[in-house]
């Protein structure tokens, strides 16, 4: 499976892929933040340091949020992480964070997600969808039957397959045109400017 770099190029050469600048693309800081899990349940197994939480799960962990409604938490002897989130029959479990440094946020839907902490990746798997938003608006989506993110060298993996959420279970990139290409005239440098459209969701 090829691994594709987050950058300007990606846009270019338009393959299955969310193109993204040269900046990290989840929030490094947020490793070093605490997890903070409320749920309507929880059920701990000392013996194999884990935690099962059950009912309106959701994660926090700096600018990280995950929702799901059932989150299988453990913790290996070095204290790195690793989590399973599911979501009932016709609900998806959501992710969303930060990109440090920007406006811009990656937003994932899937049946389930699998997190490396170790390896610092994120597996989105089966009808997975995913986002990244500048200031609200989406600049790009990719949608396949798993979508893998690698935190720490900004790269992914997509694939296609039968719970691939298209039409011919294939991955599919949506790539918006931006600055002049989108409106005829420069994007700003920084910051968000004033809306006066729907924000993407």
């Amino acid at each position: 499976m090829p691994h594709h770099r987050f950058s300007a190029a990606a846009a270019l050469l338009a393959l299955a892929a969310l193109a993204c600048t040269g900046q990290a693309v989840a929030a490094r800081a947020d490793n070093a933040q605490p997890t903070t899990v409320d749920a309507d349940s929880l059920r701990y197994d000392d013996l194999k340091q884990t935690s099962i939480f059950t009912g309106n799960v959701v994660l926090t962990k700096g600018s990280l949020i995950l929702r799901s409604d059932r989150l299988e938490l453990r913790e290996d002897a070095e204290g790195y992480q690793y989590g399973v989130a599911t979501a009932n029959s016709g609900k998806l479990v959501n992710v969303r964070q930060r990109r440090e440094g920007t406006n811009e946020y990656i937003e994932g839907v899937a049946e389930r997600v699998e997190y490396d902490g170790r390896n610092e990746l994120i597996h989105f798997i089966s009808r997975a969808v995913v986002k990244r938003l500048a200031c609200e608006q989406m600049v790009d989506e990719v949608r396949g039957q798993r979508v893998t993110y690698n935190q720490r060298t900004e790269t992914y993996t997509a694939t296609g397959g039968p719970q691939a959420p298209t039409a011919n279970r294939r991955v599919r990139t949506i790539i918006q045109p931006r600055g002049e290409a989108a409106s005829g005239t420069p994007a700003p440098a920084a910051g968000c400017p004033p809306t006066s459209g729907k924000a993407s969701k």
